[in-house]
């Protein structure tokens, strides 16, 4: 399991659109998605942070999620 895997199941789950997620996070459409789909494998500590801020959940809870895979 990937990152992007992590965060698109955790956005899926919420019912959140790409664009509504892109807003929560200060980032652009774009930006999130080349992280959601793996285009970005490693989006940096402060870009994933931002993401995950936005989904409500933290670098650990992230971790914890990989860790399970």
């Amino acid at each position: 399991m990937t990152i992007a895997d992590v965060l698109t199941a955790e956005r899926e789950r919420q019912g959140l659109s790409l664009n509504e997620l892109s807003r929560r996070a200060g980032l652009s459409a774009g930006r999130v998605h080349s992280i959601l789909t793996g285009a970005t494998p490693n989006p940096g500590v402060l870009t994933a942070a931002r993401v995950l801020a936005a989904l409500g959940k933290t670098l650990g809870w992230l971790e914890r999620e990989l860790a399970q895979a």
